[in-house]
C-alpha cells in the first residue's frame, strides 16, 4: 500500500492494444520501463499504488524537482518517511516501436529499496494508478505477458467479470470471509497486486468479527520491510474467502500488528493480494468499474506459507548473494543451527540462485532441502526439515 494522491492525466484515448513481456518474481509484476529520459528501468507493476514512484537514486540521475511533499501512508511503522511530489513526467514502457506513453503525471520520489531486498529483483520505480487509470491491463501470470489497451479495445474471452471501486486511484472489490462454522462476513478489500501475500487482515476489522478467526491458531512470522518501517505480523489460516464466483479453501493470511496506513481505516477489511491474483489472468478495467478474472492452472493449489521460520534478504546492487536476516526461535530453521548473518551459498546443489526461487521452496512443507551456508570463512551444509507453522 502506497501514499495516496490524486494523479493528473493528459493521455488522449487511443485504439491500442500492445503485449509486453513481462517477469514474475514473488508473484509480483515486473517490466522495463523509463521515467522522462532515464536509463531502461526495472518497474514493478502495482495496483496498490495511487501514485507512480521512482527511488531517490533514479530522481537524482534524471534531474526531478519536488514541488510537495507529504507523510508516507504505508502499513509498517518505525522511522518517518516523507515522499517528495514531482509534476508533469512523463511513463514510458513496450518496445521501442511501439512504446506505451502517459505525460503530464505525478509522480512520487520514495525509497523501495526494501521492495528490491525482500524479493531479490531489482526495483527502479513503481508504476501504479497512472498507468491503470489510462488502459485497460491484462496480466498473464501463467505465460508472463501483459496486454496494454484503450479502455474502449474489444475485450474478447477475457473471464469472469466482478465490480470494484476505484478509490484514491487504488481498487477495491467486495468480498466474503468464511468462518470456520460457515457464516459468511463481507469485507471491503484493496486489491493489491504489489502485495506477496496471498491475503492481509486488518486487525480492527478481525476485532469487530472475531467469529472469522475463532478456533485458529495466530503464529509468528519474521518481520518484513515496507512504507513506513518493519511490519510486525502474525499468520493464520483463515476456513475460505469467496470473490466473485471463486471460493478459495484455507487461504493464509497475515495480520499484521499495527493498524497504519489503510488499515488504520476498521471498514477496511484487508488486502487481497498477488497470491490470489497470480491465480488467474486478470484484465484490470478502471474505466468501467471492474475487473475480469480467468483461471489459470493454479486456481486450486494449495495455499502455504514460509515452513522454515527465515527470512531472507539480498543488498543490492548485489543479488547474487543471499543472506539470512531472520531465524525464527524454535523454527525448522533454528533447529538446524542457522544463525542471522549466514549466507547461502547453494541450495540443492545450486549456486545461481535467485532470492524468489529459493524463497518458493521453502515454502514446501515436508520437503528437506539441503543448503551450503557460509558462516565467515568456514563452509558448512545444512539440512532444512520444512514443516507447515500455520
Amino acid at each position: 500500500m502506497w501514499p495516496y494522491a490524486e494523479p493528473q492525466t493528459t493521455l488522449s484515448s487511443q485504439e491500442l492494444s500492445v503485449t509486453i513481456p513481462i517477469r514474475v518474481a514473488d508473484h509480483l509484476v515486473y517490466m522495463h520501463g523509463h521515467v522522462n529520459d532515464s536509463r531502461e528501468l526495472s518497474v514493478a507493476l502495482d495496483t496498490g499504488s495511487s501514485v507512480s514512484i521512482v527511488s531517490p537514486d533514479v530522481a537524482q540521475q534524471i534531474g526531478l524537482h519536488p514541488s510537495g511533499s507529504a507523510e508516507a501512508a504505508g502499513i509498517g511503522h518505525g522511522s518517518s518517511q516523507r515522499v517528495r511530489f514531482v509534476e508533469g513526467t512523463r511513463l514510458r514502457w513496450g518496445a521501442e516501436l511501439s512504446a506505451l506513453r502517459v505525460a503530464g503525471q505525478r509522480i512520487a520520489i520514495l525509497p523501495i529499496g526494501y521492495v528490491a531486498e525482500e524479493v531479490g529483483h531489482p526495483t527502479d520505480a513503481i508504476f501504479g494508478s497512472n498507468v491503470f487509470e489510462n488502459f485497460r491491463v491484462r496480466v498473464d501470470y501463467q505465460h508472463e505477458r501483459a496486454t496494454f489497451a484503450s479502455p474502449s479495445f474489444p475485450l474478447g474471452n477475457v473471464g469472469d467479470p466482478i465490480p470494484i471501486k476505484i478509490l484514491g486511484g487504488t481498487p477495491f472489490v467486495t468480498a466474503m470471509l468464511v468462518s470456520p462454522k460457515g457464516s459468511h462476513i463481507s469485507g471491503l478489500f484493496l486489491l493489491d497486486s504489489g502485495s506477496t501475500n496471498s491475503l492481509t487482515l486488518n486487525k480492527l476489522f478481525l476485532s469487530a468479527h472475531p467469529e472469522i478467526t475463532s478456533g485458529r491458531n495466530f503464529v509468528d512470522t519474521p518481520s518484513p520491510n515496507a512504507v513506513g518501517g518493519r511490519i510486525d505480523m502474525k499468520l493464520v489460516r483463515i476456513a475460505a474467502l469467496d470473490l466473485g464466483p471463486f471460493h478459495f479453501n484455507q487461504p493464509v493470511a497475515a495480520v499484521p500488528e499495527s493498524s497504519t496506513g489503510a488499515l488504520a481505516h476498521p471498514e477496511i477489511a484487508g488486502f487481497i493480494g498477488a497470491g490470489i491474483l497470480c491465480r488467474f489472468t486478470v484484465t484490470w478495467d478502471y474505466a468501467h468499474g471492474r475487473i475480469f478474472l480467468k483461471p489459470n492452472p493454479h486456481l486450486n493449489d494449495v495455499f502455504e506459507a514460509d515452513a522454515s521460520g527465515l527470512r531472507l534478504n539480498v543488498t543490492p546492487p548485489d543479488y547474487e548473494t543471499i543472506h539470512v536476516a531472520a531465524v525464527l526461535p524454535g523454527s525448522p530453521s533454528a533447529l538446524a543451527g542457522l544463525r542471522v548473518g549466514d549466507v547461502v551459498a547453494s541450495f540443492n546443489g545450486k549456486r545461481d540462485l535467485k532470492l524468489w526461487r529459493v524463497t518458493e521452496e521453502l515454502k514446501k512443507p515436508g520437503t528437506a532441502p539441503v543448503l551450503s551456508i557460509l558462516r565467515g570463512n568456514k563452509e558448512m551444509t545444512i539440512s532444512l526439515h520444512l514443516r507447515s507453522r500455520v
